[in-house]
C-alpha cells in the first residue's frame, strides 16, 4: 500500500533519483577490500578446525560444499533456506559454514560439519567441490551468491554444473550486476525477489519457499507472564542493536522514530483494548505504552516463542520479520530505503511511503544519512502512525 505522493516532492525525488542512478553505476565495494592479515586472523580464530581442514584429505566419494554467509539474522535465515535446498540436491553432502555468528540459527542442520570465521575461506577454497559465497568481493549486491564449482568428479556434480549454466542463460541479469539499486528494480520487473535470487545464483533451480525450523515452546512465553489464551501484538523498534545515533544526531535510515512508535502504540492501546502489547528486540527506546517489555531480555529461542504465539508482529525491515515469516506469523512492515517488492514477503502487509522510498544501494553511510540528499530519511518519517494504526486495527478487528 502506497501513501499519497505530492507532485512537488515527486519532481524533487526524480531529480535525486537520476543522481543516485549515476552514482550507483560507479560504486565498487572498496570498503570490502580484505587485507592478508584479516584472512590470517580469521584462519587462526577458526583453529583447530581450519588446520584440520588444510592438512586433511577429503573422501573421494563425498561432496564437500563451503557456504559463506553474510548479513544479520534476517539474511542468515534466508540463506539457510538455500543451504537446505543444496542438501536436497546433494543428500549426503558435507557442508562447512563460513560465518561463526550463524551457528545458533543453523544448529539443527545435520549436514554441517564446521563453522569458521568468514574470511578464512580465502585460504581453504581449493578444499571444496563447490563454494557458495554470499560475501564475495566480486559482488556488489547483497543476496547474490558467487558460485564456484571446483570439481566434476561424479554425475551429480556434472548435472549441477549443467543446470547452473542453464540458470545463467535464463536469468542473465542476476549475474555480474553493477549495483544494488538498479539490480533490484530489474529483478522485481522480472518477477524475482531476494529469496529466489539467493537460490538461483547458488545454482538452485527450485526457488519455492521451504519451511524453516525454528525452536519455540509454550513454556518460554509463560516465563514472561504470557499464555496461549492471551491476545497480544509484538513489535520491534530498532534494527538489530541500532537505533538513535547521538554522535550525528540522527536515526538510522531504516528506523521509524520513537515519536512515531509512541503515537502508534497510543492508538493501539485505545482501539485494541483486549490486546497486550509486547516489545521485543535487542536494544532500543522503551515505551510506557507497552504491557511487557522484553527488549534485550530474551534468548533467540525465547524470542521465537514469543513471536510464534502473537496475533501480529509490527516492525521495520529487520530480522524479527524473517523470524515471524518462518513461524507463519503475519507482520506489518514499514519500509524505507529497502525495496519492499524485492525484500518483502507477499503474505505480510508491507507499507511504503509514496513520498520517497527504495533507494538502497551499497555506499558509505547509507544507513546513517539519506543518500538522495534529503535532510532526514523522508521515506520513514512520512509514514503516518495513524495510517499504520488503521491498517493494524483492520487486520485484527
Amino acid at each position: 500500500m502506497i501513501l499519497f505522493c505530492p507532485e512537488a516532492h515527486k519532481i524533487a525525488l526524480e531529480e535525486a533519483d537520476a543522481e543516485l542512478t549515476s552514482l550507483s553505476m560507479k560504486i565498487k565495494r572498496q570498503n570490502q577490500k580484505i587485507k592478508k592479515r584479516k584472512i590470517i586472523k580469521d584462519f587462526l580464530k577458526s583453529f583447530p578446525h581450519s588446520f584440520y581442514l588444510m592438512s586433511g584429505k577429503n573422501e573421494d566419494k563425498r561432496i564437500y560444499i563451503a557456504v559463506v554467509l553474510a548479513g544479520g539474522i534476517g539474511d542468515i535465515i534466508r540463506q539457510k533456506s538455500a543451504v537446505l535446498k543444496l542438501i536436497d540436491i546433494f543428500p549426503s553432502v558435507i557442508i562447512d559454514i563460513y560465518n561463526i555468528k550463524s551457528k545458533p540459527f543453523l544448529a539443527d542442520v545435520k549436514n554441517i560439519r564446521f563453522f569458521f570465521y568468514d574470511y578464512s575461506i580465502e585460504l581453504t577454497r581449493k578444499k571444496y567441490d563447490i563454494i557458495v559465497d554470499y560475501l564475495s568481493l566480486n559482488k556488489v549486491t547483497s543476496g547474490i551468491a558467487d558460485l564456484k564449482i571446483n570439481n566434476l568428479k561424479n554425475d551429480i556434480l556434472k548435472k549441477f554444473a549443467t543446470d547452473f549454466e542453464e540458470i545463467k542463460k535464463e536469468y542473465p541479469y542476476c549475474f555480474g550486476p553493477e549495483n544494488q539499486y538498479l539490480f533490484q528494480k530489474e529483478a522485481v520487473k522480472n518477477g524475482l525477489n531476494i529469496n529466489s535470487v539467493m537460490k538461483l545464483t547458488a545454482g538452485i533451480k527450485d526457488v519455492k519457499e521451504n519451511d524453516l525450523v525454528l525452536n519455540y515452546k509454550y513454556q518460554d512465553i509463560a516465563k514472561f507472564g504470557l499464555s496461549k489464551r492471551d491476545k497480544y501484538i509484538t513489535f520491534q523498534h530498532g534494527w538489530g542493536n541500532r537505533g538513535y545515533v547521538p554522535r550525528i544526531n540522527r536515526w538510522h535510515t531504516k528506523i521509524w522514530e520513537t515519536k512515531s512508535w509512541k503515537r502508534l502504540l497510543e492508538n493501539i492501546k485505545r482501539k485494541l483494548k483486549y490486546f497486550k502489547v509486547v516489545q521485543v528486540g535487542i536494544s532500543s527506546d522503551c515505551f510506557e505504552e507497552t504491557d511487557i517489555d522484553l527488549n534485550g531480555k530474551t534468548s533467540f529461542d525465547e524470542l521465537c516463542s514469543v513471536i510464534k504465539y502473537s496475533s501480529l508482529h509490527i516492525d521495520t525491515d529487520g530480522g524479527c520479520v524473517h523470524i515471524a515469516r518462518a513461524l507463519n506469523v503475519k507482520s506489518v512492515v514499514l519500509f524505507g530505503p529497502s525495496n519492499a517488492k524485492y525484500v518483502g514477503y507477499e503474505n505480510n502487509i508491507n507499507i511504503t511511503s509514496g513520498l520517497c522510498s527504495d533507494c538502497f544501494t551499497v555506499i558509505k553511510d547509507w544507513d546513517l544519512k539519506c543518500i538522495r540528499g534529503f535532510d532526514k530519511a523522508v521515506c520513514m518519517d512520512s509514514i503516518s502512525p495513524d495510517f499504520v494504526a488503521k491498517v493494524i486495527c483492520n487486520q485484527l478487528a
